[in-house]
């Protein structure tokens, strides 16, 4: 289990950030701006896989009472980016940033592929339906944002952009059924893209990375041609892509983390 330290832990939880939300929303709840604080560290890998959420600590971080934060931890765990531990007989409970194993990696992708590759058989078979210009600028964004992340920026923006560019394949293929499927994944696909990023930014070589927006072009390519076989195959073979190396890497990135 990966381990976040003391300073990593108190600039996650800077009562800074608690105060620019109240000042950006006089009137956001106490409870709603921890639970963003505290998303944002898991969804930043700022707060790591495993790391224990005290309650009482982070209250005391934040110079809040522990109610709101015991509210924002269970809104989390209810959103699958906490889960908890039940000890000494059920009277202490314990919440831990989620962990993403090998099993969940392998169950998340395939039902990414259910789903997503069926969207792009659909957009490439209407796709008089499909925004191509708003796809096509999201390609080129992902891929300035890979750059941008080899040469030590954030992960965080080249995330953005390949989760925009997904949900746009699935809410164009305007079939509302793969479009409510695909929301109830959503924070655990957030977590899932980041944590790809990372895991392919450890491999030996970089060409990885580079070939995730090259993939992302062909899938839209086949759509903008109307070749629902092609759009499907070329989202499935970004999918296994992703999948294959994501495993083959994790345990080299969490050696260096």
């Amino acid at each position: 289990m990966t381990v976040t330290t003391s300073k990593e832990l108190s600039s996650v939880f800077d009562p800074e950030k608690l105060a620019k939300a109240q000042q950006k929303n006089p009137f956001v709840k106490i409870s709603d701006a921890v639970y963003e604080i505290i998303e944002e560290g898991i969804l930043t890998s700022e707060l790591k896989p495993g790391t224990k959420l005290k309650i009482n600590k982070i209250a005391d971080s934040l110079h809040v009472s522990g109610t709101p934060v015991r509210e924002a931890v269970e809104r989390l765990m209810a959103n699958g980016l906490v889960v908890e531990s039940v000890g000494a007989g059920g009277k202490y409970k314990n919440y831990y940033v989620f962990d993403i194993d090998d099993d969940d990696i392998g169950e998340l992708f395939l039902a990414r592929k259910s789903i997503e590759s069926t969207a792009a058989f659909l957009c490439a078979q209407k796709n008089w339906k499909v925004d191509i210009q708003a796809l096509e600028k999201s390609v080129t964004n992902f891929k300035a944002a890979i750059k941008d992340y080899i040469n030590g920026n954030t992960v965080r923006l080249a995330t953005q952009y390949d989760r925009e560019f997904h949900t746009m394949i699935v809410d164009y293929s305007r079939n509302r059924y793969l479009i409510e499927m695909y929301r109830t994944l959503d924070k655990k696909l957030n977590y899932l893209s980041i944590r790809t990023c990372e895991f392919l930014a450890a491999a030996p070589e970089r060409e990885a990375l580079a070939s995730l927006y090259t993939q992302h072009a062909a899938v839209v390519y086949a759509i903008k041609m109307g070749f629902p076989l092609i759009a499907r195959t070329s989202m499935d073979d970004h999918i296994d892509f992703c999948a294959t190396n994501c495993l083959s890497n994790r345990y080299i990135s969490e050696t260096l983390s």
